[in-house]
Protein backbone atom coordinates (compact mmCIF):
# COMPACT_ATOMS: atom_id res chain seq x y z
CA UNK A 1 0.00 0.00 0.00
CA UNK A 2 1.64 3.22 -0.80
CA UNK A 3 1.64 6.23 1.71
CA UNK A 4 0.01 9.56 1.29
CA UNK A 5 1.86 12.23 1.41
CA UNK A 6 1.46 14.65 4.81
CA UNK A 7 0.07 17.72 3.73
CA UNK A 8 2.05 20.87 4.17
CA UNK A 9 0.27 22.96 6.85
CA UNK A 10 -1.15 26.24 5.76
CA UNK A 11 0.97 28.23 7.80
CA UNK A 12 3.99 26.68 5.85
CA UNK A 13 2.41 27.37 2.54
CA UNK A 14 2.05 30.79 3.84
CA UNK A 15 6.08 30.94 4.27
CA UNK A 16 6.04 29.43 1.25
CA UNK A 17 4.50 31.90 -0.61
CA UNK A 18 5.37 35.58 0.84
CA UNK A 19 9.58 34.36 1.01
CA UNK A 20 9.14 33.73 -3.01
CA UNK A 21 6.90 36.68 -3.69
CA UNK A 22 9.40 38.90 -1.42
CA UNK A 23 12.45 37.55 -3.44
CA UNK A 24 10.52 37.34 -6.80
CA UNK A 25 7.69 39.90 -7.60
CA UNK A 26 10.15 42.15 -9.28
CA UNK A 27 10.37 39.32 -11.76
CA UNK A 28 7.29 38.77 -12.86
CA UNK A 29 6.05 36.12 -10.22
CA UNK A 30 2.45 35.43 -11.10
CA UNK A 31 2.01 32.35 -8.81
CA UNK A 32 3.10 30.13 -6.28
CA UNK A 33 1.74 26.15 -5.90
CA UNK A 34 3.08 24.43 -2.73
CA UNK A 35 2.18 20.75 -2.43
CA UNK A 36 3.37 17.63 -0.33
CA UNK A 37 5.64 14.90 -2.74
CA UNK A 38 8.48 12.28 -2.34
CA UNK A 39 11.68 12.82 -4.06
CA UNK A 40 13.82 10.12 -5.76
CA UNK A 41 14.61 8.19 -2.60
CA UNK A 42 10.83 8.08 -1.32
CA UNK A 43 11.43 10.99 1.24
CA UNK A 44 8.95 13.49 1.87
CA UNK A 45 9.73 17.13 0.28
CA UNK A 46 7.82 19.86 -0.22
CA UNK A 47 7.33 21.15 -4.31
CA UNK A 48 7.11 24.40 -5.47
CA UNK A 49 6.07 25.57 -8.57
CA UNK A 50 6.49 29.45 -9.57
CA UNK A 51 4.93 30.87 -12.47
CA UNK A 52 6.11 34.06 -14.15
CA UNK A 53 5.20 35.91 -16.85
CA UNK A 54 7.57 38.47 -19.32
CA UNK A 55 8.87 40.52 -17.10
CA UNK A 56 10.88 43.97 -18.29
CA UNK A 57 13.34 43.75 -15.48
CA UNK A 58 16.15 41.26 -16.37
CA UNK A 59 16.50 38.26 -14.15
CA UNK A 60 19.47 38.71 -11.62
CA UNK A 61 22.27 36.05 -11.71
CA UNK A 62 22.06 34.19 -8.34
CA UNK A 63 18.68 35.59 -7.26
CA UNK A 64 17.26 31.75 -7.09
CA UNK A 65 20.09 30.53 -5.48
CA UNK A 66 19.52 33.26 -2.62
CA UNK A 67 15.83 32.11 -2.47
CA UNK A 68 16.57 28.47 -1.50
CA UNK A 69 19.37 29.51 0.98
CA UNK A 70 16.53 31.62 3.00
CA UNK A 71 13.29 29.75 2.21
CA UNK A 72 15.57 26.69 3.74
CA UNK A 73 16.33 29.17 7.03
CA UNK A 74 12.91 30.05 7.41
CA UNK A 75 11.16 26.02 7.21
CA UNK A 76 13.88 25.42 9.77
CA UNK A 77 12.91 28.37 12.17
CA UNK A 78 8.93 26.85 11.55
CA UNK A 79 10.14 23.45 12.35
CA UNK A 80 9.53 21.78 9.15
CA UNK A 81 11.88 19.49 8.47
CA UNK A 82 11.23 18.56 4.78
CA UNK A 83 13.27 20.29 2.07
CA UNK A 84 11.20 22.41 -0.90
CA UNK A 85 12.44 22.18 -4.59
CA UNK A 86 11.72 25.11 -5.77
CA UNK A 87 10.85 25.05 -9.90
CA UNK A 88 11.03 28.33 -11.16
CA UNK A 89 8.98 28.58 -14.79
CA UNK A 90 9.75 31.66 -16.32
CA UNK A 91 8.60 33.27 -19.78
CA UNK A 92 11.18 31.57 -22.64
CA UNK A 93 11.92 35.03 -23.70
CA UNK A 94 12.71 36.35 -20.05
CA UNK A 95 16.06 38.36 -20.23
CA UNK A 96 18.65 37.32 -17.79
CA UNK A 97 21.03 40.24 -16.50
CA UNK A 98 25.05 39.71 -18.42
CA UNK A 99 27.62 38.78 -15.99
CA UNK A 100 29.73 41.52 -14.57
CA UNK A 101 33.56 41.36 -16.84
CA UNK A 102 36.54 41.03 -14.64
CA UNK A 103 39.53 42.18 -15.64
CA UNK A 104 42.23 40.02 -16.17
CA UNK A 105 45.29 40.82 -13.78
Amino acid sequence: MQETAHPVDPEIVALIERTIHEAMDPFGLRSVEVRPGADHDGDPVIFVEAEYDLSERPLELGVTGKLSSVLWERLRKAGEMRFAHVWHKFHENQKVEKPVRRARG
